[in-house]
């Protein structure tokens, strides 16, 4: 069973009940948790025989809000939706957890209950970024972690490198970190330090600093940052686009003319519409846990819901979390012993270096 945060999301618990009802009805066992009431009502609303479907109702008292702190919500709200989805997962009776809600509780929530991966600090969001040249970029965080050190970006670059090696069969991916300029020196405190440690790994494909206009270039397989820088570049990217076909929409009412050259450039139109749409991708898969937890958009409605369900059964059908965590095990268990003395001294000598731009 899939279990769904209900409660969870912008246009929850409507969106979801849709969804759910989506996606049973392909056979696939979900479990809506939230409040009964609620839930019920849309049910019988959208389909009168949903009972004949594999929906399973958990009734929880609470919801964690977008504006709960993460760490309190979750320690203190027990019987929210995404606690007792969490709670289900670990205890076996449910396979992995979907939810469009506070990212942040289901960070913790996912690291507090259903444990991490032996060697990761913080489960980190990653989620793939099309190109204009149709492949995809692994982006890692993309907001799960505001605040990090520069060890906890080199192992974001580590499941990065195993995803792709795993879901794309890319033997020896190209790792980028997000910074302001390509230049070494260029970059926050951090962004110096996560350098100096992933210039020195022998095991990474590591071709230096990457720009956010170069996002959607192609230029690396996997884009690292920490969950504030990485976030903010997804939902500039996502405005960006919807901003652009805000205006080809405005231009084509503009004049008949701009209408007639829409009709015979329509397939040109339609691609252009499609690039970058959050909305097919569904949710992004929660690295770092050792359960399937798949974290949707917070704006999510039905089709995108949908797809994260359906994104979520792949993986538990595949077991895809349990192969990935034994090649991140494997991966750290392998690591030059050496590993810590360089970062050491890698670490205090970019502390002194600071080149001014």
């Amino acid at each position: 069973m899939i279990a769904i945060d209900a409660m969870g999301g912008d246009f929850a618990p409507q969106s979801v009940v849709q969804a759910a009802i989506q996606v049973a009805k392909k056979n696939i066992k979900v479990g809506l948790y939230g409040d009964q009431v609620q839930l019920f009502s849309l049910l019988y609303a959208y389909d009168l025989n949903w009972e004949q479907l594999p929906i399973q109702v958990i009734h929880c008292s609470q919801v964690i809000e977008m504006t709960d702190v993460a760490s309190l919500s979750i320690i203190r709200k027990r019987d929210a939706s995404l606690v007792r989805a969490l709670t289900d997962v670990q205890l076996g009776k449910a396979q992995a957890v979907v939810t469009a809600g506070n990212s942040g509780a289901a960070l913790v929530g996912g690291t507090l209950i259903l444990g991490k991966i032996p060697g990761i600090d913080r489960p980190a969001i990653g989620n793939m970024v099309p190109t204009v040249h149709g492949g995809h970029t692994f982006c890692i965080d993309l907001g799960a972690n505001v605040d990090c050190k520069p060890e906890q970006l080199v192992q974001f670059a580590v499941m990065g490198h195993l995803y792709v090696k795993m879901m794309h069969h890319i033997a020896n991916p190209r790792v980028g970190l997000l910074s302001n300029g390509h230049e070494p020196y260029k970059g926050s405190l951090l962004v110096k330090q996560a350098y100096a440690l992933l210039d020195e790994s022998k095991e990474l494909n590591f071709v230096g600093n990457i720009e956010p206009t170069a996002l959607f270039s192609g230029v690396v397989d996997v884009l690292v940052s920490d969950g504030f820088s990485g976030n903010i570049m997804l939902k500039t990217a996502e405005g960006t686009v919807a901003a652009y076909k805000s205006i080809i929409k405005q231009a084509i009412k503009s004049s008949w003319w701009s209408r007639v050259v829409s009709i015979i450039g329509r397939r040109l139109f339609s691609a252009v519409g499609s690039f970058g749409d959050y909305e097919k991708q569904g949710g992004a898969l929660l690295l770092g846990v050792r359960y399937p937890v798949i974290v949707a958009h917070g704006c999510s409605k039905e089709e995108t819901i949908a797809q994260a369900i359906m994104f979520a059964h792949k993986k538990v059908k595949n077991a895809f979390v349990e192969r990935f965590a034994q090649q991140v095990t494997q991966y750290l268990n392998h690591r030059d012993e050496d590993t810590t003395i360089i970062t050491v001294k890698k670490l205090h000598s970019v502390t002194k270096f600071d080149k001014s731009e």
